[in-house]
């Protein structure tokens, strides 16, 4: 298949940063399996451990996972206030910080210190990352899809995500009715801000099935591509963690892990003629 006409994918982890088992997840899903890319959560409670991680392993791509739900924010408190929940922590839900956005509860210019702090405790590091993308795809609200295209712009970090999800009809009947009107929301917000992100992928898939993207619906999403041009299948690969913090989210990380160490699924992408790619890779 040459250039023009091959199909390229990008199999990406989000919440890198969050958890040493996600990352140990996400570290195994790279060295053995299919996983190419990754994003840092500059907030995260294993920040550090995963740090160590990107150093050591210099073939992971690595973007900015912004985040503005259910963790600390790097800011004071004070900084940031219209940003948190009481409690002094983002919101729990990523429903309850877009509806106090559309309230107008929400301070833009809060949102960009924070997520400012974010790019720059990363580039701190000395990490150059690729992209950014956002905790449950809140850079895709209106005003602050503008800020994160100029923290882009000012920080050198060329691709944004573009989460518009491909091949709804086909996936609908095997993911709950939340998720569907989730994605037919999310693929509203993507279809009005479409001109604004200039550099980013053809197509992306993973929403849908975001926490349970086990082999089978692996599956579903490479037969279904349909074009050449570059994909983003996002995962969310990590190790079984019975203490973990995040249960509340019915996510099933090492199903996600397994079908990125399976042969079988490696095999299926070479005898599609998909070129595993990554975000670096399209800078």
């Amino acid at each position: 298949m040459n250039a023009i006409n091959r199909i390229s994918v990008i199999v990406h982890a989000d919440d890198f940063g969050l958890s040493e088992k996600i990352n140990e997840g996400i570290l195994q899903t790279h060295i053995h399996g299919i996983l190419t890319s990754t994003s840092m959560m500059a907030n995260g409670r294993a920040f550090e451990h995963a740090l160590d991680i990107a150093r050591s392993t210099p073939t992971l791509d690595i973007g900015v996972h912004l985040t503005l739900i259910e963790e600390r924010s790097l800011l004071n408190s004070k900084e940031v206030p219209t940003l948190l929940a009481p409690g002094g922590r983002f919101h729990r839900r990523a429903f309850d910080f877009v509806k106090k956005y559309f309230a107008g509860k929400i301070s833009l210019e809060e949102v960009r210190k924070e997520l400012e702090a974010q790019v720059e405790r990363v580039l701190a590091t000395g990490i150059t990352p690729s992209h950014l993308d956002s905790h449950q795809h809140v850079h895709m609200l209106p005003g602050i899809l503008g800020i994160v295209i100029e923290l882009s712009q000012k920080y050198g970090i060329p691709l944004i995500r573009f989460p518009r999800e491909v091949g709804f009809l086909r996936q609908i009947s095997y993911v709950p009715i939340t998720r569907v009107a989730q994605g037919l929301i999310l693929n509203l917000f993507c279809l009005a801000s479409e001109s604004k992100i200039k550099r980013r992928t053809d197509f992306f898939a993973g929403f849908l099935f975001g926490g349970n993207l086990n082999k089978e619906n692996l599956f579903r999403i490479v037969e279904g591509i349909r074009h050449s041009g570059t994909y983003e299948i996002m995962c969310h690969p990590g190790l079984d963690d019975p203490n973990t913090h995040y249960s509340h989210w019915g996510y099933h990380w090492s199903d996600e892990l397994n079908a990125l160490l399976d042969k079988e699924v490696a095999d299926f992408f070479q005898d599609k003629g998909i070129h595993l790619t990554s975000y670096r890779q399209l800078c």
